[in-house]
């Protein structure tokens, strides 16, 4: 009896080790090849987008809709991601044993609808440093309505927009705020408003070469009381503002691999990161080669074709975490959109300028008339939009569901702003 226990105890320690090496195999992607009597190696594709319910296709097969997670055979596939109503998908990827592949997939609306966000004309829009508001210009509405008046971006519940709010009434101390300029301050949340003669409302103009300034909180209507001329401290409003973008993008910079920042230093320009700043766009202004292994290699990394040898005017993106570097633009046919002294400053070349859509994974760009989006690996441009807008005034919403456009429909109308649907 003594015997037939061992027997038993082992043979069951036996099976148990068996069935626990085939469960970790299993999990590891292997499956039965019953015709060699082995466990085939297999690596898993997890196909995922935005919307989901979409068709996945298999070098031209119809296999399966997202999201879903099949098991390949380690090999190249021609992957696709189909959905009607919006733009396809598609990219060749490696499948490797015993690793995960996502695709990802963002798809955008085919049929974008346009919603008028104001009614009574936007003048001179300017986006605010952290993307979350506008500011504008509202002038020959009404006594009441003339002035400058802000919109969130930022989603309400249930999708709702908010209504444009006023800072400021154009009528104040006999001055016209509709007519002057405006710039954002670093963090936000004020905006400095510089007024010349032409401003006043009054018959006695300032002097010729005078101005005016006056902060404005951008969270609440500014009352006539509040106003103070702060001409006399201007420079040293700017030079604060200038200090504080300055440690912003410092410590942005910090957070780069010290050689690759030994490898870019002075040989590119208009750096500017990723929301979520995992990624860093910009142009290359001199050749460089960045060298490999600056960080780990991550497992299941990017298989597309990178470039790290850098030519002048050419537009990169660098993934920091998976270091890699991809050409987003051969021929600098775009610039980059960056921001300078806590302003968006726009330097076009050809008319199309580039700046970072916010899944961090897309480049958003805008031409004299479309706009059009590209993943950050140079994959899938996707126009989205093609019709008239105003001073190439075009935004995402922080979102990245919605575009803020300027535009006039109609005739003998003023431009307003208008959202465009992306999904």
């Amino acid at each position: 009896m003594k015997r037939g226990r061992l027997i038993f105890f082992f043979s069951s320690l036996v099976g148990i080790l068996v069935i626990a090496f085939l469960v970790i195999k299993l999990a590891q992607g292997y499956r039965p090849d019953i015709s060699r009597r082995t466990l085939r190696p297999t690596g898993l594709l997890v196909a995922t987008s935005i919307p989901d319910g979409a068709q996945l296709w298999l070098d031209g097969k119809l296999t399966s809709a997202t999201n879903t997670t099949l098991n390949l055979s380690p090999d190249e596939y021609q992957v696709e991601i189909k959905k009607d109503g919006f733009s396809s998908w598609k990219k060749k990827l490696k499948i490797e044993k015993e690793l995960v592949t996502k695709t990802d997939a963002y798809l955008f609306s085919t049929f974008p609808d346009l919603k008028a966000l104001t009614f009574t004309g936007a003048a001179s829009p300017s986006l605010s440093p952290d993307g979350q508001k506008v500011v504008f210009a509202v002038s020959g509405a009404s006594a009441g309505k003339d002035g400058l008046w802000i919109l969130d971006l930022a989603d309400r519940p249930l999708g709702l927009f908010r209504e444009p709010r006023q800072i400021i009434q154009s009528a104040l101390k006999g001055r016209d705020f509709a007519k002057g300029e405006y710039q954002w301050s670093p963090d936000s949340k004020q905006i400095l408003v510089t007024l010349s003669g032409s401003a006043k409302l009054t018959a006695k103009a300032l002097p010729k070469g005078k101005e005016e300034n006056f902060l404005l909180d951008s969270d609440r209507l500014n009352p006539a009381t509040d106003l103070i001329d702060v001409t006399d401290n201007l420079v040293g409003i700017k030079q604060r503002w200038q200090q504080e973008e300055k440690i912003r993008q410092d410590a942005q910079l910090s957070k780069l691999p010290p050689k690759l920042l030994e490898t870019i230093d002075s040989r590119v320009a208009d750096i500017q990161f990723s929301p979520d700043e995992t990624k860093i766009l910009y142009t290359a202004t001199a050749s460089a080669s960045i060298p490999q292994g600056i960080i780990s290699p991550l497992l299941a990394s990017s298989t597309q074709p990178e470039s790290r040898n850098l030519e002048p005017g050419k537009v990169y993106v660098y993934d920091l975490k998976e270091d890699r570097n991809f050409v987003v633009m051969e021929n600098g046919e775009c610039k980059i959109e960056n921001i300078i002294n806590s302003q968006l400053s726009i330097r076009n070349l050809q008319g199309c300028t580039l700046r970072w859509f916010p899944t961090s994974k897309h480049i958003f760009l805008v031409q004299k008339d479309k706009i059009s989006i590209i993943e950050y690996d140079g994959t899938n441009l996707v126009d989205v939009y093609s019709g008239p807008f105003e001073n190439s005034f075009a935004f995402p919403f922080p979102a990245g569901n919605r575009l803020l456009v300027l535009t006039s429909i109609g005739k003998d109308t003023p431009p307003n702003l208008y959202a465009i649907s992306l999904r």
